[in-house]
């Protein structure tokens, strides 16, 4: 039986890895290409989107699990999910875009060249997640932090596809109804494969999900393991293979790169090597949130200021970067549970002192 018990096997130590991975492609692919591609002329590098790639299919993976437990409790309601989306979320989304500001405003400040001060209501349309919103209602990412378009996808995803779940399930129906309608445009808007919109990666981030249940249907023993270890090779190339070069997010590729995460995760089922490196595993896990959020800003202004030799600007921008990032993960990303906790208890004593006559 398929378990996400870190005591039995690698599959929950494999997907914090895979987390963690998928940041550091997307922090090192970026400041490879502002340092190499952007000065030196080198060939601009695809990493960023493979890690991309990795974020939709493990966040579809991981949600699924999240659902599929949590709602084994009579008590666990859509409050509780949507609480627990919006504080791991915003616990440190929205502290790293008022970080973005401030350095966007130093650097322009200081005089680097290519930095230019965003208005204020770009900022708060990042701040209620409408970046790459489809209509009047939406707007550029804030400032130097391009990479937050994809962030905005799976915001929306998560209360779309939550409030269906919940719905499906016969709990918070209406409610649940009522949030799926709500933030149905941009998981759609993002379906289908189209030049304006992100090529259907909220399909990878559906085959992520559903591997998930496919996976706890399975009856896992050794040969399913090894079976699964050399399908996901396999697959992988395959996926490399049929996917364009420049065009990472194209629909066609897809579901190879999820059929092979989820063999991979199948896979890792019947192993126990990656235990003994559980700590640093989740050290650098711990932080790949907050790296995503604040590196791009943090790469551009050390590339762009210094006048150092090309190889010294990307090693110190990646350090400096992951650096900041672990400091900001502590006081923002790894205080996400308490802050649903205090949200919840809050809500909890506002609804009793309404209620009493």
């Amino acid at each position: 039986m398929f378990s996400l018990d870190r005591t039995k096997n690698d599959t929950s130590t494999l997907l914090d890895l895979l987390r963690a991975l998928a940041a550091q492609m997307v922090c090192v692919g970026h400041t490879w290409n502002l340092t190499f591609t952007f000065f030196g002329g080198a060939t601009q590098t695809l990493i960023p989107d493979i890690g991309v790639l990795l974020f939709f299919v493990l966040s579809g993976f991981v949600i699924a699990f999240t659902l599929h437990e949590r709602t084994k409790a009579d008590d666990y309601s859509l409050l509780n999910y949507a609480v627990e989306r919006f504080a791991r979320i915003y616990s440190a989304y929205a502290p790293a875009l008022i970080l973005i500001a401030v350095l966007d405003y130093s650097a322009w400040a200081l005089g680097v060249e290519r930095f230019r001060l965003d208005s204020a209501a770009s900022f708060l349309k990042n701040l209620v997640m409408l970046q790459g919103y489809p209509g009047r209602w939406g707007g550029d990412t804030f400032g130097s932090a391009g990479q937050l378009s994809t962030l905005a996808i799976e915001f929306h995803i998560y209360f779309f596809v939550g409030g269906l779940f919940f719905f499906c399930k016969g709990r918070d129906q209406i409610a649940g109804l009522v949030l799926a309608i709500a933030t149905a445009t941009v998981p759609l808007f993002h379906f289908a494969e189209r030049p304006d919109a992100s090529h259907g990666l909220f399909v990878l981030w559906l085959l992520g999900f559903g591997g998930y249940f496919v996976a706890i249907n399975m009856r896992i023993d050794r040969l399913v393991t090894v079976a699964c270890a050399i399908l996901s090779i396999l697959l992988f190339w395959k996926w490399r293979g049929s996917h364009v070069r420049g065009d990472e997010y194209a629909l066609a590729a897809q579901p190879y790169f999820a059929l092979f995460f989820v063999s991979l995760a199948i896979a890792a089922q019947g192993q126990n090597w990656l235990r003994r490196f559980q700590s640093i595993v989740g050290f650098f896990a711990g932080y790949s949130y907050s790296l995503f959020l604040i590196h791009f800003t943090i790469v551009k202004i050390v590339v762009w200021h210094l006048t150092s030799p090309l190889w010294v600007r990307f090693v110190l921008a990646i350090l400096i970067s992951n650096f900041v990032a672990w400091l900001f993960a502590m006081v923002t990303e790894a205080r996400h549970k308490q802050l649903a906790r205090w949200i919840l208890r809050r809500m909890a004593s506002f609804r009793t002192v309404t209620a009493r006559p």
